[in-house]
């Protein structure tokens, strides 16, 4: 759970007329990441590649894919299964209806073509209503007729600049309270001139095409085609809508299939062969070991060999941690992915981000508001559907995350939101209002209780509230500063470098050492060694620890000595966000308080202050303690043990949604 999957180097060897069998099982096992051959095997064997066969699979799937872009989607449900690379190319060339859909598709491009003309020549004509006889007489051969809409505060310069640059125009104008609708007809020899007024002037024109009729009659006359294009799109889409529901599923499979084939043709570039033997090299999860080899000797009569190589290599990293943490991998993966042979701090920062989160939110309130705006998030991303937020406050948010993302940010959330009403209810924080008291008032009378009349068991902005939380905030600095250095020493004793064991132990004494000075010095006690025992340990301590780091790290480690006090003093921040957004909550309640007794304007000011202040507020606890909860964690703590720059564990594979796999295989658990 703390540390990546064990991974081991592998070799499979087998005989070459079962290479296809072998990069079956691979795939649908989906265990193993092929690697190049090692030098010292690539001199032993000679590479394959099919060429023909390669090309072949490249042309089909070409041609099935764009069968497909053709044709409406329908439901696929049934899966197929395909046994062999000679009969998924026999399937996908059965299907035999390129000309026919090709043809289908160019009509249908004819059409949209057409449609689109006559939707243009509509809006055309909607704006020449005003013209009052047969729009043939704007077609000349020797003249050219443009339409275009002029704002009133332009059109007068317009005509002036027309008349004298271009006196044989004719103009026809319609008039409203913001522009003029002109339409201009220029002799051919004067359209550089209207040209040139137009980009003095800023204006757009458009070519008025050749029409018959008046408008009413052009109009009816476009409306009739339109129609007519549009059955015709019917009937071709019904067209394709049967092709569909005969070939669809079909070319779903075959398409998904043929994919597959072309990633496994690929996969035989990093295979070596002999004459009649096979070999590869790849990583796989320790425990998906055997279960490999028992697939292997089932599919190929036990002449599949496996070899555990020992390198000095660095494995890749598949992250293994349960269902419930594997959430937060996301997160430690946007700071780097973690070694393969280091300590995977996912599970840690599963549990104390959504804690830091909570504690700078510490309102119950703005808890619920939170929850409810995860939830929301959750349920419009996977369910879909209609929602109020305006499009371009969506867009902006998948320019932001990728909805999955958002929901990964909104189940953390979730977490954290829980532990803000908890700690809110502590506090007795509800938007910045206070209601524990009246409960409490209740309780006490009618049950003997003892709890407190203020409502809160802590009060966050209170003289002892602060200190005690300052107190928590510098012992969880201590704890987890040197959590790391122990999780540090951990690594290096892993990595067997002893050394750096030494060095992190030394740095885990000056964290120490250093923090009980702090606290002695708080407690106004008597730093001078010289003079208090207890001082003396801490200072002994102290220039142990230095010792260590010194032999262990080496001199220039030594720089990183004031970062270990500002790394403890840093998690005070905790404190400080949690402050600031209870006091800002206040100061909104008592602005709206205070306009209570008021005028009714005053009132309605005091609401608005209320509704938008708390809104800000809300906003800012979304996003200051999530940024600074994470940086606690990356910055303070993931740099005494962390080092990151993990390789990204990549298997064969391919996931299945049209076809079933080629080889049954057992379920083992992958982890």
């Amino acid at each position: 759970m703390l540390r990546p999957a064990r991974m081991e180097k592998i070799a499979v060897v087998g005989l070459r007329k079962n290479r296809e069998k072998v990069i079956s099982v691979l795939h649908d096992l989906g265990a193993v990441q092929i690697e190049p051959l090692s030098k010292e095997t690539s001199d032993l064997v000679s590479n394959q590649t099919d060429t023909l066969v390669s090309r072949e699979v490249s042309d089909e799937l070409l041609r099935i894919r764009s069968i497909k872009s053709v044709l409406p989607s329908v439901h696929v449900s049934a899966k197929r299964r395909f046994s062999s690379l000679s009969e998924i190319l026999e399937a996908s060339k059965s299907i035999s209806i390129d000309k026919q859909v090709g043809e289908l598709e160019g009509r249908r491009e004819k059409l949209l073509t057409d449609l689109e003309a006559v939707n243009n020549r509509l809006s055309i004509v909607e704006k020449l209503s005003f013209i009052r006889f047969d729009l043939s007489l704007l077609s000349f051969s020797t003249m050219t007729a443009f339409l275009g809409v002029i704002k009133n505060e332009v059109f007068e310069q317009f005509r002036k600049e027309l008349e004298s640059q271009v006196p044989k125009a004719i103009l026809y104008t319609s008039a409203d309270k913001e522009s003029v609708t002109s339409v201009v007809i220029v002799p051919n020899q004067n359209l550089d001139s209207l040209g040139s007024i137009m980009q003095k002037l800023g204006l757009k024109f458009e070519r008025v095409p050749e029409l018959k009729g008046t408008p009413q009659e052009a109009r009816s006359t476009l409306l009739q085609s339109k129609s007519q294009i549009e059955e015709d799109l019917a009937k071709l889409r019904t067209m394709l809508e049967e092709l569909s529901k005969k070939y669809y599923s079909l070319i779903t499979s075959v398409e998904e299939q043929l994919s597959i084939e072309a990633k496994k043709l690929d996969a035989l570039s990093n295979l070596g062969f002999t004459k009649n033997a096979l070999v590869l090299e790849g990583w796989i999860p320790k425990a998906r070991l055997s279960q490999l080899k028992q697939v292997l000797d089932k599919n190929t009569e036990a002449s599949t060999y496996i070899y555990v190589l020992k390198t000095d290599e660095l494995p890749p990293t598949l992250m293994n941690n349960p269902g419930r943490f594997r959430l937060f991998e996301s997160f430690v993966r946007f700071y780097s992915l973690p070694q393969s042979e280091e300590i995977d701090p996912t599970t840690i920062y599963s549990i104390v981000f959504p804690i830091f989160f909570g504690l700078m939110l510490g309102d119950v309130g703005y808890g619920l508001a939170i929850l409810a705006f995860s939830a929301w998030i959750i349920r419009h991303v996977q369910r879909g559907g209609k929602t109020i937020v305006p499009e371009a406050l969506r867009r902006f948010g998948r320019t932001i995350f990728k909805p999955i993302q958002w929901v990964k940010l909104a189940k953390a959330m979730t977490v954290g939101a829980v532990v803000a009403i908890v700690l809110g209810f502590l506090f007795n924080e509800y938007f910045g209002f206070g209601f524990n008291q009246y409960l409490f008032q209740y309780f006490n009378s009618s049950f003997g209780t003892h709890l407190p009349t203020s409502g809160a068991f802590l009060n966050p902005i209170s003289g002892r509230g602060v200190k005690v939380l300052l107190l928590v905030s510098g012992y969880t600095g201590l704890f987890l500063v040197s959590f790391g250095f122990v999780l540090g020493a951990v690594d290096a004793y892993w990595e067997r470098n002893m050394r750096h064991v030494i060095g992190k132990i030394g740095w885990l004494i000056v964290a120490v050492s250093i923090s009980l000075l702090g606290l002695l010095l708080l407690h106004h006690g008597n730093i001078n060694p010289a003079q208090n025992t207890v001082s003396a340990i801490y200072v002994a301590g102290l220039v142990a620890g230095v010792v260590l780091v010194f032999f262990g790290e080496g001199s220039r480690s030594l720089i990183e000595f004031p970062s270990v006090i500002s790394h403890i003093i840093s998690y005070t921040r905790i404190v400080g966000i949690l402050l600031a957004s209870v006091v800002l909550a206040e100061v909104i309640d008592v602005v709206f308080i205070g306009t209570l007794h008021g005028s009714v304007a005053a009132l309605v000011f005091g609401l608005v202050i209320l509704v938008f202040g708390q809104l800000f507020n809300i906003v800012i606890g979304i996003f200051e303690p999530g940024i600074q909860g994470a940086r606690l964690l990356y910055v303070e703590f993931f740099s005494k043990f962390f080092a990151g720059n993990g390789r990204p564990f990549k298997p064969f594979g391919s996931k299945r949604v049209y076809t079933l796999a080629e080889i049954d295989f057992p379920v083992e658990n992958p982890s």
